[in-house]
Parts: C-alpha cells; sequence; structure tokens
C-alpha cells in the first residue's frame, strides 16, 4: 500500500530558513542583554515551539519568555527574517509530483501562520497544499503533535484519504510528534537533524529524489 497522505514539516525540510531564525534569535539576545548565539549552536533552537526555547532559555520565567517571543516575531515576521530563507533544491518538484499523484498535501509546521504565508507567498508553493497546518499566531497550537492533530481534522473536513499517512520532516519533534498519532516518518537528511534522530525514523532520504521514490512519485510525471 503507498501514502496516501503526506505531512510536511517546513523549516528544515523544505525551505532553509537557518539564516533567518539564526539573526532573529540575535536579535532577540542582544536586546534582552543575553549572550549571543554561535552559528554552530543553533540546531537546538530550530524544531521546537518557540516559547518552549525561550522558556529554557530565561531559566524558566514565563513572562521574560513571552517578552523574547515578542521581540523575536516582531523581527521574524515585520523585519525580514522570514525571508532571509532558501527553498531545497528540487523539493517543490516532489511535492507538486505527489500532488499529480493524486495524494493529498498538508504543511505540519510548528512555524506560525503568519511566518508560513509569507514564506509560502513568496516563494510560491502554498498551491501545492490542500491543508495548511501550522501553529497558531498566540501560541495556543505550537506542538508537532498538536500541528498534526489540527491538520488531521482539516484533512478529515475535507473527505482526504487518512488510509495511511506518512511525516516527512528532519528533527526528532518530527518523530516525537508523529508517534502521538501512529503516523510514519520520513526523515530528510538534508536539514538539522543528525544520525541519532535519523535512526529513529521509519525511512531517511538523502536526496529529494530518494524521498520521490520513497513516496512513490515520479517528477516527471508532473504537467509544466
Amino acid at each position: 500500500m503507498t501514502y496516501t497522505t503526506i505531512l510536511w514539516d517546513l523549516d528544515g525540510t523544505i525551505i532553509d530558513s537557518r539564516a533567518g531564525i539564526f539573526n532573529s534569535f540575535n536579535h532577540t539576545f542582544a536586546q534582552m542583554g543575553l549572550p549571543l548565539l554561535a552559528r554552530e549552536d543553533l540546531n537546538p533552537y530550530i524544531g521546537p515551539p518557540l516559547l518552549d526555547t525561550f522558556i529554557k532559555i530565561v531559566g524558566g520565567d514565563l513572562a521574560e519568555a513571552e517578552r523574547a517571543k515578542a521581540i523575536y516575531r516582531e523581527r521574524y515576521i515585520n523585519g525580514g527574517g522570514a525571508l532571509e530563507a532558501d527553498v531545497f533544491p528540487d523539493i517543490i518538484d516532489v511535492i507538486a509530483a505527489s500532488k499529480a499523484k493524486g495524494k493529498t498535501n498538508s504543511l505540519a509546521t510548528s512555524k506560525g501562520y503568519s511566518g508560513v504565508i509569507i514564506v509560502g507567498e513568496h516563494f510560491d508553493f502554498l498551491k501545492h497544499f490542500d491543508v495548511l497546518g501550522t501553529a497558531t499566531n498566540d501560541g495556543t497550537r505550537s506542538s508537532k503533535a498538536d500541528v498534526i492533530a489540527y491538520a488531521l481534522a482539516e484533512l478529515e473536513l475535507i473527505d482526504a484519504d487518512l488510509t495511511r499517512v506518512v511525516l516527512v520532516g528532519d528533527r526528532i519533534h518530527d518523530i516525537e510528534g508523529a508517534r502521538e498519532h501512529g503516523i510514519e516518518v520520513i526523515l530528510v537528511k538534508w536539514g538539522s537533524g543528525d544520525e541519532s534522530e535519523w535512526a529513529q525514523a521509519d525511512a531517511i532520504a538523502e536526496t529529494p529524489a530518494e524521498l520521490a521514490r520513497l513516496l512513490g512519485v515520479n517528477v516527471e510525471e508532473v504537467p509544466e
């Protein structure tokens, strides 16, 4: 049986957003008088919900974490951070091929809705998705498990075939969220994951071509 519906992570899977995330974190740290982040220490900050990350950074002070989140979002959403990104080569072709094959595509990202719209419209990939499973701007829906639950509920509303669902992501957070819903996971190796994370996936893809094969799609069949 092939996959009928594909849930797609965004950061680290479809777009390389590390530059914008790095710059926005350091802008936040500078505003708050915190030590700046070294580029090689960025990976743990990519993937978890933003508020959770800031709560850890400020030692559990929720008010300070909320202030940090607001500074970050202002820089990321309104200060150009969201567009300090690139689409990974060939990945949009794979998403388009899955849609052409008759599969249902949904985003499943902990990035807030506003950031997703900014990036998606800029790079023109939203048209390939039937559902936009995102975090809420206010953070009331932010964990990967909650985002997936929302995406699945929206997919049911459009009568998507959920016989066999797979999530394509790059981090352990994708695996943990998917497992709460009994969903298989393919991790891509061009994101921010490492060997220990890849080992817990059902499959790994080193290239978009390999991902296409795992999903049972052919990019050459996509109409012009």
